[in-house]
């Protein structure tokens, strides 16, 4: 089974190829915000120097923000334009879960910054424990030594891939049609600030 893992969040462009949720190739660009010139020809050369089609892929995984607007907005694009087209599946995932996949760390905070605030996730035991939320610089520090004092704050933004993929076989799949990108400032509407 092979899928395509699409990531697009951030300035770092990272498309993987995964077979049988192995790693089999991947490739990185820096965006410089140009995520619509670089994203699509990385697939095609992922794809192609692995000798294969978009007809051989059987899974699409896609982080769903938050992250850069336009990042995470053609990410999903592409993804579920793929998916519908190819009628095959397709999974989403958060950058915040994203980030805490393979980490071997008991008790997490992990978090995106932004320059009023951070948006934040906690895990234990690498499963997500709390509501995704978004907070002020200074709501979040009150927040998290009230309530999570005794958890490590992670500031290592490597993606493990095959971890993510793992982490995302007990996520169900998704119709292309429904699914929809997380922003910062949506999470931020939803906690009332």
């Amino acid at each position: 089974m092979y899928t395509l893992f699409i990531s697009t969040f951030r300035e770092l462009i990272e498309i993987a190829l995964l077979k049988n949720q192995e790693l089999i190739s991947k490739k990185e660009q820096v965006s410089n915000r140009n995520h619509s010139i670089y994203t699509v020809p990385l697939i095609e050369e992922i794809l192609k120097e692995n000798n294969l089609t978009t007809k051989d892929l059987n899974e699409i995984i896609v982080i769903d923000g938050p992250g850069s607007f336009t990042g995470v907005r053609l990410g999903i694009t592409v993804a579920k334009m793929l998916a519908y087209t190819l009628n095959i599946k397709i999974k989403t995932i958060s950058s915040i879960e994203a980030l805490a996949a393979g980490k071997n760390i008991n008790k997490m905070i992990i978090n995106i910054k932004d320059p009023k605030g951070k948006y934040f996730g906690a895990f234990e035991d690498g499963k997500l424990i709390s509501e995704l939320a978004y907070l002020s610089n200074s709501d979040y520090e009150k927040f998290i030594n009230e309530n999570y004092k005794d958890f490590t704050e992670v500031n290592d933004d490597a993606l493990n891939i095959e971890a993510i993929c793992k982490y995302t076989q007990d996520i169900e799949e998704q119709n292309a049609h429904t699914i929809k990108a997380r922003y910062i400032k949506g999470i931020e509407a939803l906690n009332g600030r």
